[in-house]
């Protein structure tokens, strides 16, 4: 029986992929702290074998005593814009690796999935592929490479499959407050207007329940080890997004598109190219960015 460890399973990506095993008749063992807030895994909450990683009596020999069957690696201390060139902060990341791989080691492990950052590739632009060279320019980048590199030093030599998935943009329901779409909604829903830059730069919106999908399907087949990047094939300029939304929440709403500079470096194009991984997986069925984004609008509204 097929038996997962999530870390990271009450947080955005961990309590989507937790969701969707558990529908799938998969059990999930879930790893959280004694004052992690579950509200996002609250409707499947009793279905997951919750692990207390304060448990003073060790938490990674409960785990282990679980036998898990594969280990999928949502959490990461640090992703908030201000953290990411926090090195001491991010740092702390490598040690919980560390004994993510003791727990491994300690069992017959069938599978290691991680989950990356396009942030590895640096100030990109365009359709990225898992042949650009990396060159993080933040210690949230730097650290996410680095921990690749132990993943591979461990996993190769002990003939363990390990996928490291590039994520890239990913939205819909249950995503926290503070990034670009829901509070753009919130702010729509409460006030008159609200200054942008030109809007001009291009991402490739990935909806959470496709994301799922694809991790789903990463679980359970046969896939070679590496580097995966994992993107919507829809990209859509900034300033048509919230163009969208305000049609959707607050058709009077003023948009000041050009009121705000570009950021340093801002990428005008990010996108990653996911040839590699439909060459393993085959072609996600991609729900369009206005069906995907009127759900997740409806999500936030009716809160």
């Amino acid at each position: 029986m097929r038996r997962v460890l999530i870390t990271g399973v009450t947080g955005y990506l961990g309590a989507s992929i937790a969701e969707k095993l558990i529908t799938e008749g998969i059990d999930v063992i879930g790893l959280k702290r004694e004052t992690s807030d579950i509200w996002r895994c609250i409707d499947f909450a009793k279905e997951i074998e919750w692990v207390n990683i304060d448990e003073s009596g060790g938490w990674k020999s409960i785990i282990i005593d679980k036998l898990p069957t594969e280990i999928i690696h949502c959490a990461w201390i640090g992703v908030e814009a201000a953290e990411r060139n926090n090195w001491v902060l991010q740092l702390k990341n490598v040690n919980f690796l560390s004994d993510l791989l003791e727990i491994a080691q300690s069992i017959n492990i069938n599978k290691l999935i991680f989950v990356g950052s396009q942030a590895e590739y640096g100030n990109i632009s365009g359709k990225i592929t898992e042949n650009e060279v990396p060159k993080a320019c933040n210690a949230y980048g730097g650290t996410k490479l680095a921990c690749l590199e132990i993943l591979k030093a461990f996993c190769d030599p002990r003939q363990i499959n390990w996928i490291w998935l590039r994520l890239f943009s990913v939205f819909g329901e249950k995503e926290s407050e503070n990034w670009l779409i829901p509070s753009v909604i919130n702010k729509m829903q409460n006030e008159d207007e609200m200054d942008f830059t030109k809007g001009e730069q291009k991402y490739a919106y990935l909806y959470i329940k496709d994301f799922v999908e694809m991790m789903t399907s990463i679980l359970s087949k046969k896939i070679i080890s590496g580097i995966y990047n994992v993107s919507s094939d829809e990209v859509l300029p900034i300033s048509m997004v919230v163009e969208q939304i305000r049609d959707l929440v607050n058709p009077e709403f003023k948009l000041n598109f050009g009121a705000l500079p570009y950021r340093s470096f801002q990428p005008m194009h990010l996108e990653g190219d996911m040839s590699k991984l439909v060459a393993q997986i085959g072609r996600p069925r991609f729900t369009s960015f206005k069906e995907a984004l009127r759900k997740t609008v409806s999500y936030y509204i009716s809160k």
